[in-house]
Parts: structure tokens; sequence; C-alpha cells
């Protein structure tokens, strides 16, 4: 078991990042990690573990988690950790932005067409494959993607057997504070103020329309991907997907909401956690495999992999085990 009070400063020293440059944006470094396989036959397929960032935390969070699983497993795949342009040690901003048609910013598609070539770089520098093998299923991908990560690149591809770590990105939807609809809302809010002062810091930092470091306009966000339980994933031979959906804890995140935000505990439970674990129930959806339903994360707000390295650890573990990695 890995030592948890070392940093991830600690755990970089087994594959110090490094830096890659994809064919589309030559002049643009992206600082990576990768992990070599350990103990697989010679005569295993190529699999690859690939962990995507949200917006508010680098690859470099993965890593307490990475080193857990890597330690209590005998045989283990490569692994890849990155940052996208303007996050984390990638300081290089994607040279799309500005640009006639993303005076916006670059946007989810650009996103996941990066990590695209990003996979397929990876494959044909570490792996010893061809790009074809990314296209045709030859390559094994089990990707775990934190808040914003993954949902959407899985969607335009097809894919091999995969594991979701998601919550949804999507500011949720509270009430109006001016016409209240319901007797819950009259019940919960004795001042409209309490609400709307809630509203307002919410909106400020989860808002589509609020900058990010990262360069990325959201605003298209919910035209690709409008609903949570479909599309349905389809991968190669027409099978979809295992998939866990992994939400966080309510009252982890009420209690984690007060403090950064000031927002009441009762309205992150009656409103913020509902509209989450609907979302994520919808999520269960997209494959046809059974998911087991949305597994709740102890003693974990939204970042996950910061709160409960151990816990993310073990589901790492257990879908390595369904897929006779």
């Amino acid at each position: 078991m890995s030592d948890p009070t070392k940093s991830p400063t600690d755990y970089a020293s087994v594959s110090p990042p490094q830096k890659l440059t994809i064919p589309s944006k030559p002049d643009a470094p992206i600082s990576y990690s990768f992990f070599p396989p350990t103990n697989q036959p010679d005569a295993a397929p190529k699999r690859l573990i690939v962990f995507i960032n949200g917006l508010g935390l680098p690859a470099s969070s993965w890593l307490p988690s990475i080193s857990i699983f890597r330690e209590d497993i005998k045989s283990c795949p490569a692994i890849l950790t990155y940052d996208r342009f303007g996050q984390g040690l990638t300081t290089s901003k994607d040279p799309l932005d500005g640009t006639p048609g993303k005076e916006n910013g670059h946007d989810f598609v650009d996103v996941a067409n990066d990590l695209h070539e990003i996979i397929v770089t990876i494959a044909t520098t570490k792996l010893g494959l061809k790009a074809s093998d990314v296209e045709d299923g030859t390559l094994h991908l089990l990707l775990l993607g934190a808040s914003i990560g993954a949902r959407f690149y899985v969607s335009t591809r097809n894919t091999t057997p995969a594991l979701w770590q998601e919550q949804s990105s999507s500011t949720p939807t509270w009430p109006t504070p001016i016409i209240p609809t319901s007797g819950l809302i009259l019940t919960l809010l004795a001042s409209t103020p309490r609400l709307s002062g809630a509203r307002e810091r919410m909106a400020g930092m989860f808002d589509l329309k609020v900058k990010n470091a990262e360069g990325i306009d959201r605003l298209p966000g919910p035209t690709l991907l409008p609903h949570a339980d479909g599309p349905k994933l389809v991968g190669p031979g027409g099978k979809g997907p295992w998939l866990s959906v992994v939400g966080h804890e309510p009252e982890t995140f009420a209690q984690v909401s007060l403090d950064m935000m000031g927002t009441p505990k009762s309205l992150s439970m009656r409103f913020t956690s509902k509209y989450w674990a609907e979302y994520n129930q919808g999520l269960t959806k997209i494959t046809d495999r059974d998911t087991g339903g949305v597994v709740i994360a102890p003693g974990c707000a939204h970042f996950i992999q910061k709160d409960g390295p151990g816990f993310l650890a073990q589901e790492v573990m257990s879908m390595i085990k369904k897929l006779g990695w």
C-alpha cells in the first residue's frame, strides 16, 4: 500500500512529466506522464489506462491513486495522464484560441480531438502500435474521466470497455427566487436573498459563460450531449462498454460547498445534489451492460480523486479484474 503522507511530487518521481506534441498542433507542447506496463504477458493485447482531468484539478491529482493500485496489483497495464492546454504543467495555450470561429476559445470537440491525437501518439511511440490500431480497437482502453472528462470523446469513437468517474459539468437548475413554484421552495426560503446569493455565487463559478484557465468555450456543451441517458455508447462488435458511474457523497459535498462558497447545506442537499443524482442515474443508461447503479464515493465531494484516492484505486482494480486485464 502506498504512503498516504506522500505528495503528488513524490509520486511523480516514478514517472516524471514529459512533453509531447500532436500532429495538428506541433508548436504547442503538452505535459504528460507515461507509466510503462508491469508484468503484462508478451502475448497480451495492448492496453492503456487514460486519466482525463476535469476543469478543477491537474494530472498530478491522479498520482496517489495510481501509486496505490500499481503497488497492489501484480500485473498493471500502461498508464497515461496529461494536462490539457492551459492546465497544470501544460503552459501552452491552444493554438486555435482566437482564430476565426474560435473567438471564444476552443471547445469540447477540439478537446476530444486532442485527446485522440494524444492517445495515438502514445500508442505509436510507447506501445509499438500503428495509428490504425487505435482506430480498429486493437488498443484496449480504460478511461477515467473526472467531471467534464471522457464522455464526449467516447460518444464520438468506437471504444473498448471503459471506466467512467463522471459527474455532471452543467450548472444545476435552481428555482428562481422571484416566483417560487412549489411548497418546497417556499418552505426552504424564508427570505429570497438567501437563495439569490447562493445562486449568484454558484453561477459566478460554474456558469457556462465563466472563463476558465484553459480557454475552453463551454457554451456549445449542452448541445453536444443534451441528455444524461443518451446517446447509447456502442463499441466494437456492437456491444456497449463496461461503465462505472461514481457520484459524490451528498453530506460531504454540502459541507465543502458551505466552506468554499457559503452555500447553505440545505440548498446543496435539496437542489445541487439532487440534480447530480438524477444526472448520474441517467448516465447508467448509456450502455447495455449492467452498471450496478451509481456508486457513491464515501467521504468525497466533487473532487473524488483528491478526497478518496484509496477508493478510486479500488474502483480501478475492480474494473481491471472485470476486464480480465
